[in-house]
């Protein structure tokens, strides 16, 4: 996001909005990056190139960005509150 958001049901919203659940409920260990400005996921190897050209199309419609991870930016600690 160009913006800071303040909670990661954002992110799930958006996932669940251009993916189909079939791809969603495999979604594993999601957190945002430490300035909250994006958040990173584990997926299913199988589901990986099919999230990224659906994600990829969606966010030339959306208010996001979504590209695979090449390296892990800093993340947010679990239960951590910021703020």
């Amino acid at each position: 996001m160009d913006k800071p958001f303040y909670a990661v049901s954002l992110v799930w919203n958006i996932l669940r909005r251009y993916l189909p659940e079939s791809i969603t409920q495999n979604i594993r260990g999601m957190r945002t990056f430490i300035d909250m400005t994006g958040a990173c996921f584990d997926v299913n190897s199988a589901d990986a190139e099919r999230i990224e050209d659906l994600m990829t199309h969606a966010s030339t419609t959306g208010d996001f960005k979504f590209s695979r991870a090449t390296s892990l930016p800093e993340l947010k600690e679990e239960g951590a509150v910021y703020g």
